[in-house]
């Protein structure tokens, strides 16, 4: 009858002890792509427990000439290019259909299991089944990989080089890297230390998202012969909410014309925000990822 007891008891501190272990959040771990020096617009004390990284900046966003054409097709496929996007497929030939130049716009994140295999994808899976998948791995239901003969990209130019159109592959079928053992590639901390992505994730269920704060270089080519005709970055993205608040604060202790000057343009930038609504696209994924962690107990 003891003994009984004891196992009951033992039985109930081990569900306790699982459900403690199921509602803790996961890992997550976010990375900056674009410039490295538009990652400061990002206001990361609205992410406490969030490890954050960026890429060396090098990817770009290559885009077509708005020109006159006749039944010309383009030189190059259009979307972003670099080892990042390339390597995690949101690149261009990532694509769905050809002329979609942009897969992911304002990033994407993965659920990644302890035997670091990528089981979910959220530009191709919708919230209720990210949620499903990520519960799976919390119990310890791991994505097995696809065979290597599977996980074969798509694009046959080298890494970084634009996609011929004519002849070219995209991922119809929108199956992204899912079942894919995690791709090497590096990222920075904060210190600029250099680590590995595999490196990170080991053994751990993790969330794994990239953003970007509007940081990528567009290259502007024309459309048959794929010359560059144009470059240049976005303006940053501001946090409308946090700019007028700093908008009020410089009013109230106005005592100069550049104060007055500065309270405007804190203004006009708070304003241009909430029109065209950048800084609230850029952090789309991080929003969804706080929400999805509280969700899944």
């Amino acid at each position: 009858m003891k003994n009984q007891k004891m196992f009951i008891i033992l039985c109930v501190l081990l569900f306790a002890f699982s459900v403690s272990l199921m509602a803790e959040p996961v890992r997550v771990i976010a990375v900056h792509y674009g410039n490295p020096e538009y990652e400061d617009a990002l206001i990361k004390e609205d992410y406490p427990g969030f490890e954050f990284y960026h890429t060396d900046g090098s990817e770009y966003l290559y885009t077509i000439k708005n020109e006159l054409y006749i039944g010309t097709l383009p030189g190059h496929l259009e979307g972003l290019y670099g080892e990042v996007p390339e390597k995690m497929g949101f690149s261009a030939s990532y694509s769905s259909s050809k002329g979609e130049n942009y897969p992911s716009k304002w990033g994407l994140y993965y659920l990644v299991g302890s035997n670091g295999v990528i089981a979910a994808q959220s530009n191709n899976m919708d919230y209720y089944h990210i949620k499903l998948v990520l519960k799976k791995l919390k119990k310890g239901k791991l994505t097995n990989p696809l065979p290597a003969s599977k996980q074969v990209y798509f694009k046959k130019a080298p890494i970084g080089e634009r996609e011929a159109y004519k002849g070219s592959k995209i991922d119809k079928q929108g199956k992204g890297i899912v079942g894919w053992n995690v791709p090497e590639i590096t990222v920075y901390d904060e210190e600029g230390t250099a680590h590995t992505l595999p490196e990170l994730v080991k053994d751990e269920t993790c969330i794994v998202v990239f953003y970007t704060m509007d940081a990528v270089k567009r290259v502007v080519g024309k459309r048959k012969t794929g010359e560059i005709v144009e470059e240049y970055y976005e303006e940053k993205p501001v946090n409308s909410a946090r700019k007028k608040m700093e908008a009020v604060g410089t009013a109230e202790n106005a005592q100069t014309q550049e104060d007055v000057k500065s309270m405007f343009k804190q203004m006009l930038q708070a304003a241009a925000e909430d029109i065209n609504e950048f800084y609230k696209n850029s952090v789309a994924e991080l929003e969804e990822i706080k929400i999805l962690n509280k969700d899944v107990k």
